[in-house]
């Protein structure tokens, strides 16, 4: 989706306001009037909100200790192996693959998030489809 600037003019105290939350968010004020506009939106007509997209410090710690593993596994079997030792696992979503956690299933982010699609999985392991522990 591509994006447009635009320049908002708010009152001193709302614009404190604003940054604080988007601080207590970790959130840039960019991304805080953008959410609050499409719950906003949401609310008056209904429509699916989407989901946050996963914080730029998760990802970062998720590429650290996963990225090896990713790059090295030579199957899905194997890949799914991987991850559970570290106690996530994959699945197919609308995005693409989402990286869930073992215990939970919360999802985390995207597989393409921290540098692998799953096109790119495609190509390395063929058709197939990650495991989720809970159907096996």
């Amino acid at each position: 989706m591509s994006k447009r600037a635009v320049t908002l003019q708010l009152p001193a105290d709302l614009m404190r306001a604003v940054h604080d939350l988007a601080s207590e968010q970790e959130d840039t004020i960019a991304q805080v009037v953008e959410s609050l506009v499409a719950d906003h939106l949401v609310s008056k007509k209904g429509m699916k909100r989407r989901p946050p997209p996963a914080s730029e410090r998760l990802v970062f710690a998720l590429q650290n200790l996963l990225f090896r593993d990713l790059a090295e596994a030579k199957s899905w079997d194997d890949l799914d192996a991987r991850l559970r030792r570290h106690g996530y696992f994959m699945k197919i979503s609308w995005g693409g693959l989402s990286l869930h956690t073992e215990t939970s299933g919360q999802k985390l982010c995207h597989t393409h998030d921290i540098g692998f699609s799953y096109g790119t999985f495609l190509r390395r392991f063929g058709p197939g489809k990650p495991k989720d522990p809970r159907e096996i």
